[in-house]
């Protein structure tokens, strides 16, 4: 009897391979106390979604078994002391059968930190990476993350780009700035041409490091019969039609203005490209007659998505009365 009760009272301590069956709920658990702040309503629902399964054991029991390759999300490393689960780290493959690989969801319980828990999960994580040939690895962290930067820069891992998040609750009103001389602005049209120049725009706004990891393809630039309809469709509604306005100088496009209306609940969007010869001069302009556009819809919600690459563009927002939410930075280790 003596021996029975000391392996009961003995609990593992240390890091192990996550168990999806056995440690859902507390990852669930851990990532929502390490990003409350952080989750949008997708990080809510994929959070939700994690919940439901650790309830469901006998649907998490057929995903795991059946479909290994579409529960690439439920692998990685766990820490676990007291019997609680108090550092999880996510890593899986980009795709079926890639060589990269993407580290996510590294969190810590807050009275654990500091104590080496994280470095420890992502040496278990790039160990892992390496016994399957890996060719690189990339994760994402905000760039006010002071420690996992720091953890991350001393194991090697480069910054290739950052997007920042913008929101403000109702469009504000603002003065229409003036454009530059001899610069034009108008609509896109669905031509061959425009797309050619609207990619070349691209690649020249878009660093070479960004590119190298997600290729830019003409095929993304252009305009289908299908946006058209879908404006008649909207214009019916009265939800607004999507806009796209192309800015040149003359010779080329040196500008690009996407605007979305949010309707059924949804949010305004506003997408914004402009050369590096012309940054400096046309943000504050071309936001402002974006704005001005979206005046119509004044009191729906509006959220921007740019690259953290351009900070003139989310100056002018700020001044805009935009709020910035968080501004993530891409990161990459080659193996």
């Amino acid at each position: 009897m003596a021996v029975l009760a000391r392996r009961r009272t003995e609990e593992f301590v240390g890091l192990r391979p996550m168990d999806p069956m056995r440690d859902l709920r507390g990852v669930a658990d851990l990532i929502e106390d390490s990003f409350a702040d952080d989750l949008d309503r997708s990080g809510q629902n994929a959070l939700q979604e994690l919940r439901w399964l650790s309830r469901l054991k006998p649907v998490l029991w057929w995903m795991i078994y059946t479909n290994p390759e579409h529960t690439d999300f439920l692998s990685g490393f766990v820490w676990e002391e007291t019997g609680k689960v108090v550092g999880n780290i996510t890593v899986n493959r980009t795709g079926v059968g890639s060589r990269r690989w993407l580290i996510s969801n590294l969190a810590v319980a807050r009275d654990y930190r500091k104590r080496g828990i994280a470095r420890g999960l992502m040496y278990a994580a790039l160990e892992l990476v390496k016994e399957y040939n890996g060719s690189s690895v990339s994760l994402q962290v905000r760039i006010d993350n002071e420690p996992a930067k720091k953890l991350y820069d001393s194991l090697h891992f480069r910054e290739i780009s950052g997007t920042t998040y913008l929101w403000a609750n109702y469009i504000p009103t603002v003065e229409i700035a003036s454009l530059p001389k001899r610069v034009v602005l108008r609509p896109r049209d669905f031509s061959t041409a425009d797309a050619r120049e609207a990619y070349n725009l691209a690649c020249a706004a878009t660093p070479l490091a960004a590119q190298k990891e997600w290729p830019l393809r003409q095929r993304q630039f252009r305009l289908s019969g299908s946006e058209r309809i879908n404006n008649l469709f909207r214009w019916m509604v009265g939800s607004g039609p999507w806009v796209y306005w192309a800015v040149e100088d003359g010779q080329r496009f040196i500008g690009l203005v996407n605007i979305q209306p949010g309707g059924w609940g949804q949010r305004h969007q506003l997408e914004l490209t402009i050369h590096p010869d012309w940054r400096g001069y046309l943000e504050r302009p071309l936001i402002s007659r974006a704005l001005k556009y979206l005046c119509r819809w004044r009191n729906r919600g509006i959220t921007v998505k740019h690259p953290a690459y351009h900070p003139e563009a989310i100056e002018v927002f700020k001044e805009f009365g935009f709020n910035e939410s968080q501004t993530l930075v891409w990161m990459k280790l080659e193996m």
